[in-house]
């Protein structure tokens, strides 16, 4: 079995109405709850929300670039637990738990988890 590493180095993205904007053109989600802060109000949020994909999609990248890019994502096991609000940095948390299995979450800068759950790594040169 090939080794892994215990951690991958963390990255971070500070969201803003010009990364929402962005993300919003690339992904073709026009959804207002991200872009539209009375829209926000309406739906219950003191101001619009970050979407959720930008959290895993960071995580992907943390991985992506680690070990000179060495290393894919084999298997994920998601789910997201709260609102990213626009303005709040994100960064990725990888925990090598056994093997090649990853515990994974993706928390704000005030210390709350956007996204928790499992990933399995595997090496681009590995058959699995």
């Amino acid at each position: 079995m090939t080794d892994f590493p215990d951690t991958i180095p963390p990255l971070t993205l500070t969201t803003s109405a010009e990364t929402a904007q962005a993300y919003a053109a690339l992904t073709q989600d026009w959804n207002p709850i991200h872009l539209d802060p009375e829209f926000a109000a309406k739906a219950g949020f003191d101001r619009p929300i970050a979407h959720g994909t930008m959290a895993l999609n960071l995580a992907i990248q943390a991985v992506a670039q680690a070990e000179d890019g060495a290393l894919r994502i084999a298997d994920l096991d998601i789910r997201f637990t709260a609102p990213t609000w626009i303005g709040q940095s994100l960064t990725t948390r990888l925990t090598r738990t056994d093997g090649a299995e990853y515990d994974l979450r993706v928390v704000t800068d005030d210390g709350r988890s956007v996204l928790l759950g499992r990933a399995r790594l595997a090496r681009y040169d590995d058959a699995t």
